[in-house]
């Protein structure tokens, strides 16, 4: 169901609803970006909503962290396309935090659902420029793919530098959990090889990295930055779930390491602000200046293009989960 909103900073937002007839609905929100907004499955939120709730371009500020103004939550919220994480100050450019590719709107490619072959398939597909005059010229074509009764969302982003000179490439896919889903009694499997705390607070508090705690009145940011274990062929991913009467409901996030050889994990466990996202990337979440700093900042070079995946399953039973988990 595509259409636009009416009311307040969402006005003029043009969104998409999909279903998949089986439990799993969520909105791509094409003038965000191609995020994705709400998601339900089997009459489960998973998504934390911030309180700004979906926020047209137009009032998308760079500076500093006023990011946070247009930030709406849902199911993921992408960083990027040459900054993420703190704000910060580039060959003399103030950075704000996390981007703008979230706030651009997407040029809408294709919008369609058909039988292939035994697969009902839905596919919203698009294009996003993050361009300046004498400056980057970065390309997405993302594509949301879904096919009836699966239960999965694949995400395809293909990145290209379309400008004569190379270009910073930071990437940073914020996906985040929100109550009701997320609750004490969450669970998590992260194939853990290395594990830092994004700051001096974080690495006092190492052992909350397993568990998302109860939301008190006030509460701390706890971040983390995992490095995980992989099979041959550079996948790797994570695993969230609940177990509550003998159900297991839960989602299993897969991608490979090639140009997202990181997972920022962050937790806020505030009353009313309650959330932990989930964050495959490609940075330490510092920002573009320290990045650079590090030698660790990648680069795209003219006309390289790169490609990144997301493979999103949901399950409802323990035997999907110990299949899930098996993986």
């Amino acid at each position: 169901k595509r259409y636009q909103m009416l009311e307040g900073k969402a006005k003029g937002v043009e969104a998409v609803d999909v279903d998949d007839g089986h439990g799993l609905r969520f909105t791509i929100l094409i003038d965000r970006g191609m995020d994705l907004g709400k998601l339900v499955y089997r009459d489960w939120g998973f998504t934390f909503q911030a309180a700004a709730g979906v926020t047209a371009p137009q009032y998308y500020n760079e500076r500093g962290e006023e990011w946070l103004q247009s930030f709406g939550g849902g199911f993921l919220t992408t960083c990027g396309l040459t900054q993420a994480g703190d704000p910060c100050v580039f060959k003399g450019q103030p950075y704000g935090l996390h981007g703008q590719v979230s706030n651009l709107p997407a040029r809408l490619e294709r919008c369609e659902s058909d039988w292939q072959g035994e697969d009902y398939v839905m596919e919203v597909a698009g294009r996003v420029f993050q361009t300046r005059h004498q400056g980057v010229q970065l390309s997405v074509r993302r594509s949301v793919r879904t096919v009836l009764l699966s239960g999965r969302i694949q995400i395809e982003d293909r990145i290209r530098n379309q400008s004569s000179d190379r270009s910073p490439l930071m990437l940073l896919y914020h996906m985040n959990f929100g109550y009701p889903f997320l609750n004490p009694d969450t669970r998590m499997y992260i194939p853990v090889r290395h594990t830092q705390g994004w700051d001096e607070f974080s690495e006092q508090h190492m052992e909350q990295q397993k568990k998302m705690p109860a939301p008190p009145a006030r509460a701390a940011h706890y971040t983390y930055l995992h490095e995980l274990r992989a099979d041959s062929e550079g996948n790797t991913g994570y695993l969230i779930w609940n177990e509550k009467d003998g159900q297991y409901i839960g989602v299993q996030v897969r991608y490979n390491q090639a140009n997202l050889p990181y997972l920022g994990q962050w937790m806020y466990p505030k009353k009313r602000d309650y959330i932990m996202a989930l964050e495959p990337c490609n940075n330490h979440i510092k920002g573009i200046a320290p990045e650079e700093k590090y030698g660790t900042l990648r680069w795209l070079e003219p006309q390289e293009e790169v490609t990144c995946r997301l493979d999103i399953r949901f399950f409802s039973t323990r035997e999907e989960w110990k299949q899930r988990k098996a993986e």
